[in-house]
């Protein structure tokens, strides 16, 4: 299937698909919904030299028309995975389906309940292994991710993903089989719970912020400063770190993280945003570009827990913004449709999984 026709038989699918779910069970079956059904907001089609693959990323309210990019990548295990060591799912051939699971590593599973105590509402089905890759394909036709979470290590490095719905398909196969696939798919699925769609035990009040509105990270966003983005984000970035404060922006001497939280065990995270939100330098205003890299700002975060590690630099934080940084924690927050590299000793989150795991302490 050229990627051209992966493109059609998505847009069309997927639009009837969703259109027809939002318009039918929030009122028919309202009452037996678990709680507000969410929708996905972007459709990324990224192509390989051997695989189509499919990802719908982003929470929604309501349904509108996806919004589509098309991305290239060199390898499937690129675009899912980091680190090149044993796998925790290998040789994935022929039709592979994981629902509602996490797939993780032993040291991944660990840091995972550590750092994210609210994941523990999601974990599902797991699928961990002693490794240091999550995913090989090897010659098949389907792998299929509804809703999973992969957590990928590489030595010390961490990256966490909830994917909401994607599906890796090896380009030989043709556009009416794939389209099969996708209606037998979702023909097999439960009434109430339509491939594509999540419904959770959540406050509708929690929804109605205007965090939740940006949370595919595009439109918004680029006319924000780091300011207004932590102000909107505030409550989903507490619950998310299980924290209970938020310092934005500190000068540290001449460094200026974008923000530093305190969690409620006394670790503390300094953070940065890989964002498209406006920087201002020097009394000027730059936007952000990401550009699927973090090295730039794992080197910035090594900067900051330099400083940081000093005791009469931490003092003068603490006399300054009332916190005793200690077991401090790196991240990086990416945009949730990117494909990302490790840096050592940094946590890579995209916003739409900091977002699910929200919703998931939250439920």
């Amino acid at each position: 299937m050229k990627p051209t026709e992966f493109v059609k038989v998505n847009s069309q699918f997927w639009g009837e698909h969703l259109k027809e779910a939002a318009g039918h069970l929030p009122v028919s079956h309202r009452t037996e919904l678990p709680g507000p059904m969410l929708l996905p907001r972007m459709m990324v089609l990224t192509e390989t030299p051997d695989w189509n693959i499919l990802e719908l990323v982003g929470l929604s309210r309501e349904y509108r028309t996806l919004e589509v990019r098309r991305q290239k990548a060199a390898t499937v295990e690129e675009y899912f995975g980091i680190g090149d060591g044993r796998t925790v799912v290998a040789n994935l051939k022929g039709q592979n389906w994981f629902k509602d699971a996490t797939i993780t590593t032993e040291a991944g599973k660990s840091a995972l309940e550590k750092r994210f105590p609210g994941t523990g509402n999601m974990l599902g089905n797991e699928v961990v292994g002693p490794a240091d890759e999550l995913l090989r394909f090897g010659p098949g036709n389907y792998s299929t991710f509804d809703r999973a979470l992969l957590v990928h290590t590489a030595g010390d490095s961490l990256r966490a993903h909830w994917v909401f719905f994607a599906l890796a398909i090896h380009r030989s196969e043709p556009a009416d089989k794939y389209l099969d696939f996708l209606r037998n798919y979702s023909n097999a699925s439960p009434h109430l719970d339509p491939i594509g769609t999540v419904s959770l035990p959540v406050d509708p009040a929690v929804l109605k912020a205007d965090a939740f509105e940006s949370t595919y990270l595009a439109h918004g966003l680029q006319d924000s400063t780091v300011d207004e983005f932590l102000d909107k984000h505030e409550s989903i970035l507490l619950s998310a770190f299980d924290a209970t404060k938020l310092i934005r922006q500190p000068a540290l001497g001449d460094l200026h993280p974008d923000f530093i939280l305190e969690r409620a065990d006394g670790s503390h995270v300094v953070g940065r945003l890989e964002l498209p939100v406006v920087d201002t330098v020097n009394g000027k205003k730059r936007r952000r570009v990401f550009r699927t890299s973090v090295q730039d700002s794992a080197t910035e975060l090594a900067q900051y827990a330099e400083y940081l590690g000093n005791a009469e630099n931490r003092s003068q934080v603490k006399s300054k913004y009332d916190v005793d940084v200690s077991d401090l924690r790196q991240l990086v927050i990416v945009p949730s449709q990117g494909t990302v590299t490790p840096a050592a000793g940094v946590e890579v989150v995209d916003y739409d999984t900091i977002l699910r795991i929200h919703l998931a302490a939250t439920a």
